[in-house]
């Protein structure tokens, strides 16, 4: 497992690494070694490199990262941005380069001039505030560099925060050293990090034993299924309730239905307006359906006979339920899900319009007898909590982990760094990104994949995070096919059982 880490507890692991029988010395040569096999994969035997390295032990990590560059036979330079180091690791590794021009700051623009690549190492996790302008300089230089690395952290980047000076190195890709850094998954920095890369460097688990927030790597959650005997029947997996859709969003109830068939439910039920019914049953042939009533624009019209006589014995007969998808935000869709918070004893997974209706009491989910998941996107969990959208994106870890805690509920944030955090405090961040996600009805899809696992006896946490996995999976999959803009919330659906087959 791989963590997300603030300074401090970074500084602990490595103090607990160095005890170990680990040495600073040691882990600074397995970072500088990681992140230079990562630019011999990545650059051509000719490009010129010039690796920009602080005073600190960051700096540190540049010198070795030069040193095997050279014994590689590439051709490499360094800038002392900060002057000759400082600290008694960095001071072991200037001492062992060899070959490769060394320059002083001033020097910087000749250094880099006509060079492919600059590696960034000139502040790591210790930084905060602004840059001065000598390290600024030389980041401006470093601007014409077609591949732009940094090491841990971009310089100018305060990770604990995600605060960023705008003179900041902006790389094309960020490489961190053994745990995610928290203030990297807010923003603004979490805008600026280019393509991301986690390098163990040898620091182990029980150093971060006292860490509850995971990054989710693990190839294990394309199969987060429960173990079966050979005798099993439909009911064996699960019986899911799906209230979603409308005449204008019926697309919704069908991809959330379509995603949690493909996801091992035994038995779906939708349960969605007369005409939506017609719509679905046309081209979705597995799920059982419940027809409600309408209202002549083709929403569910909620009636307390339909309450008490057709949602009430489903619910009960339900494994899971989940609603909101393509309901439309209004007082019927706020009747309808309050009673599914008050009546159902299993999970209850809710998204889009579920969560807006009830953004305004939202205090009726501590209500709940059951397991809660809420899968908010930024604007959704802004009208939950009240809070601005720059605010939430500026600190997704502690509000979403405070929000779940409070109100006793898992909560998956949306994002680009999904944050997903438990009614006990435990967090996992699923930082992979995909750009074929970013289309109107991906939402619907993983609310079908997590309320399918629930339905089979996931625990809900555990069904959140594997489920933004697999979705997440999906897309990675699709990506290398087709162009990540092309792929839609159907392929998607359709790539699931290739995840799960794990090929």
């Amino acid at each position: 497992m791989q963590y997300v880490v603030t300074n401090s507890q970074m500084k602990t692991a490595e103090q607990r690494c160095d005890q170990a029988g680990t040495s600073y010395l040691q882990m600074m040569e397995n970072a500088g070694t990681r992140c230079a096999e990562f630019l011999l994969e990545l650059l051509p035997e000719s490009a010129g490199t010039v690796v920009l390295c602080g005073s600190g032990n960051n700096g540190g990590d540049g010198l070795v990262i030069a040193r095997i560059l050279h014994e590689h036979g590439r051709k490499v330079s360094v800038v002392l941005a900060a002057g000759e180091p400082r600290t008694d690791c960095a001071k072991a590794n200037f001492a062992r380069l060899s070959g490769g021009e060394v320059f002083t700051a001033e020097h910087a623009h000749a250094a880099l001039e006509g060079a492919s690549c600059a590696v960034d190492c000139i502040y790591g996790t210790g930084f905060h505030g602004e840059l001065n302008d000598a390290a600024a300089g030389v980041i401006k230089a470093a601007e014409n560099c077609e591949i732009r690395v940094s090491v841990d952290v971009p310089s100018g980047v305060n990770s604990d925060t995600g605060e960023i000076d705008c003179r900041c190195f902006k790389p094309t890709h960020t490489l961190v050293l053994a745990a995610m850094k928290a203030g990297l998954l807010n923003n603004p920095a979490a805008d600026i990090l280019g393509e991301v890369r986690l390098l163990d460097i040898g620091i182990g688990e029980p150093c971060f034993k006292d860490n509850n927030t995971a990054f989710l790597t693990d190839e294990s959650l394309r199969r987060p299924f429960l173990p079966h005997g050979r005798s099993t029947h439909k009911g064996s997996f699960g019986r899911l309730l799906g209230i979603n859709g409308s005449l204008c969003f019926n697309g919704a109830a069908y991809m959330c239905a379509g995603s949690a068939l493909r996801s091992g439910v035994g038995l779906y039920f939708a349960a969605a307006p007369k005409s939506v019914v017609k719509l679905m049953a046309a081209g979705l042939h597995e799920a059982v359906y419940v027809p409600l009533p309408e209202t002549e624009d083709g929403f569910i019209n909620v009636t307390q006979d339909m309450l008490e006589n057709t949602m009430l014995p489903n619910i009960e007969s339900a494994t899971a339920v989940c609603i909101g998808c393509g309901l439309g935000n209004s007082e019927n869709t706020r009747r309808l899900t309050e009673f599914v918070i008050r009546n159902a004893s299993c999970p209850v997974i809710i998204d889009a319009d579920g969560i807006n209706s009830i953004s305004g009491n939202i205090h009726v989910l501590k209500e709940r007898t059951g397991d809660t998941v809420l899968t908010p996107h930024p604007l959704e969990f802004s009208r939950m909590t009240g809070l601005p959208v720059r605010e939430i994106q500026s600190d997704r870890l502690r509000l979403a982990r405070e929000f779940a805690m409070e109100y006793g509920v898992t909560l998956l944030l949306k994002g680009a760094d999904t944050v997903i955090a438990s009614p006990e405090g435990q967090v996992c961040v699923n930082a992979r990104a995909c750009r074929g996600l970013s289309k109107g009805g991906s939402g619907d899809v993983l609310t079908g994949i997590i309320s399918a696992f629930a339905a089979q006896g996931i625990e809900p946490f555990r069904a959140a995070y594997a489920g933004a996995f697999c979705h997440w999976k999906a897309a990675d999959i699709l990506s290398k096919r087709i162009p990540a803009e092309s792929i839609l919330p159907t392929d998607i659906i359709a790539a699931l059982p290739e995840v799960y087959s794990g090929s």
